[in-house]
């Protein structure tokens, strides 16, 4: 009732505002196209269209006119205790030999050495591993693809030592004294444990499905990040173990359930960069230390389809967690990929993270600068621009990098020009060499894991037809987001359509809504628009907790024709500071309730009114259910 007078008052208002002062201009979507590629005797190729019209093609070996080989060749076999050695001679062979199939034969196949392997310098190759399995025994990466062009890594399976090393255990807390800093941790499942096991994160869980996310609640601790978090943990029976900590798990209550991860960012699964046209289809990926698939620098025009990132269901140890943190991670690529057809689960972080790093200024002294930048390109050679502590623009202002060094939390890099006069400390620096827009995910499934489903901070984007079940946190988050000591990343996203997907039961914890848009700048939004033309178009929402879209810093944001199917749709639409030309239209709602949030974070008089006038149509299209 309040709305609806709110509208009638305050319409006139709007109308008034808006003739004097009209909203900014939507600015032109983002298209990525390209020419057809030609291909060898010995190549196919993907056609891929993805948002605004966009395409791009992604190049394939094929299969049935390589020349093959076999890994038995090169003395593989399931009897030896290490395989390491064997598969880098078949790797070296291929490297020597372009347009070559490469079949690993059946089997389970052991990885000892510490050290990665690395397939470098291979061209137009494919490699058929349907029916084998790596196993690797020691943390850290296990592939290295660099150097490549053309490259497909086939059906193969891989997972993690856990019966000699668990990626994780689940227990039960019992006894739990915050007065003392003191609980006791049952392992139901195991009939011993090891006193000396290490504590990386504890996460409550759903204790029927033992799955990531606890239903209403979302505790948590990342032991690594703390100084002294456990003080002893003492034996008291065979499967008890009673932990004295430092206040850190004074939160946590008997009877809750947890998912204790011994590794976290201990490694990736197969590292890609400075490759173009690498596909990895149809394999199944059941442990990993660290983040799994991660492309960085140089990579582009990659894919991974049809693939499985999950618990091996024929698991015999109690597994819990898949990979230990994100199942695919994107940093600073050349964009330009795919991936489509997957089923990801029960990963320690998100499904999907692509973003490109920000450097965070702490300190200028004429040409030096001293910046938190922990995922970002600092090589001699690389222009840079730069933006205020608002994200505003510096406009017309480059710096040419002509020397950094990388050590350490602060990076101190050296321009060719004295900047001190320009930028200063808490202005953010973005690297022109780097730019992963360009890309399409449709058609995966992904559920019952920690954090987010998709982390999408690039442009150009296509999130279609997927389906998310039972993510912990948020389905989709649309970032800028910068916390100096830990990570900053997100140069904001121009173009992202989000279309057809299903959204069941996400956001379990209940600590947030189904998609987000926002910025954190060191703790402050930024003052401006961030996000143009974004479509939250024709999808559905089913049993959401909470709020259903929570969005600041947009332009031109449309949610149309979407059918939400919740018992209460109170609050679902939350429009803060620095949104414009938003569009909301065409929507089936169970709940009508009161669909725009009361208490929106406007920063002018002018947003209040256009808001609260309920039309939204004098600078955008109507609201309706």
């Amino acid at each position: 009732m309040l709305q609806r007078l709110l509208s009638v008052i305050l319409l006139p208002v709007a109308m008034l505002l808006a003739s004097v002062s009209p909203p900014p201009a939507v600015p032109v979507r983002v298209t990525l196209t390209e020419d057809e590629p030609v291909c060898s005797a010995f190549q196919t190729f993907d056609s891929i269209h993805g948002a605004a019209e966009s395409n791009f093609y992604i190049l394939r070996p094929k299969s049935d006119a390589l020349t093959a080989v076999s890994t038995d060749s090169f003395g593989m076999n399931e009897t030896e205790r290490d395989n390491t050695r064997q598969f880098m001679a078949a790797i070296d062979y291929c490297r020597s030999h372009p347009d070559t199939k490469l079949v690993i034969v059946p089997g389970v196949y052991r990885f000892t050495q510490t050290y990665q392997i690395i397939m470098q310098g291979l061209k137009n190759v494919y490699i058929e591993g349907e029916g084998a399995k790596f196993i690797f025994c020691s943390p850290g990466r296990m592939l290295h693809v660099r150097n490549c062009e053309g490259l497909e890594i086939h059906g193969l399976a891989i997972d993690y030592d856990r019966a000699n090393d668990p990626i994780d255990d689940v227990a039960v807390v019992r006894n739990a004294d915050p007065g003392t800093h003191t609980l006791d941790l049952c392992f139901f499942e195991k009939t011993d444990v090891d006193e000396s096991m290490v504590f990386r994160a504890a996460t409550q869980c759903d204790p029927q499905s033992l799955t990531f996310g606890a239903p209403g609640s979302e505790k948590e601790v990342y032991f690594y990040s703390l100084e002294q978090p456990i003080i002893n943990v003492a034996k008291v029976s065979p499967n008890v173990l009673r932990v004295t900590h430092s206040g850190c798990m004074d939160s946590f209550a008997d009877g809750e359930t947890y998912i204790l991860r011994h590794y976290v960012y201990d490694g990736e699964g197969i590292y890609t960069e400075n490759s173009t046209h690498v596909t990895y289809s149809g394999m199944k990926i059941y442990g990993g230390t660290g983040c799994f698939f991660v492309f960085g620098v140089g990579a582009s025009h990659f894919q991974i389809i049809d693939t499985t990132v999950g618990v091996d269901p024929r698991d015999t140890t109690g597994a819990h967690v898949s990979t230990a943190a994100d199942a695919i991670h994107i940093v600073n690529t050349g964009g330009r990929f795919r991936v489509e057809g997957c089923d990801i689960s029960r990963q320690g972080d998100d499904a999907l993270n692509v973003h490109d790093g920000l450097g965070y200024i702490d300190s200028v002294e004429g040409d030096t600068v001293r910046m938190f930048a922990s995922a970002f390109k600092l090589s001699v050679g690389d222009i840079l621009r730069f933006k205020d502590a608002a994200f505003q623009d510096i406009p017309d202002f480059s710096a040419v990098i002509v020397g950094a060094d990388t050590s350490g939390s602060l990076k101190k890099v050296r321009f060719d020009r004295d900047v001190s006069q320009v930028i200063g400390k808490g202005y953010i620096a973005l690297n022109t060499e780097t730019d992963s827009s360009g890309y399409v995910i449709r058609n995966n499934y992904i559920h019952e894991n920690r954090a987010r489903g998709f982390l999408l901070q690039s442009s150009c984007g296509l999130c279609e037809n997927n389906r998310f079940y039972k993510t912990q946190m948020q389905a989709i988050k649309i970032v800028v987001d910068i916390i100096p000591s830990l990570w900053q990343e997100g140069t904001g996203v121009n173009t992202l359509e989000i279309r057809g997907n299903t959204f069941e039961q996400c956001v379990v914890g209940e600590n947030s809504e189904v998609i987000t848009l926002s910025t954190n700048l060191n703790g402050r939004s930024a003052e401006r628009y961030v996000f143009e033309n974004i479509d939250i178009v024709g999808n559905t929402f089913t049993a959401f907790p909470g709020r259903l879209v929570n969005a600041s810093n947009a332009n031109g944001l449309r949610f149309e024709d979407n059918t939400v199917k919740a018992d209460k749709a109170k609050n679902a639409l939350r429009f803060g500071a620095y949104c414009e030309n938003l569009m909301i239209s065409g929507n089936r709602w169970q709940d009508r309730g009161s669909l725009i949030a009361k208490f929106p974070r406007c920063k002018t008089f002018r947003e209040w009114v256009f808001l609260y006038s309920g039309e939204q149509s004098v600078r955008n299209a109507a609201v309706n259910g």
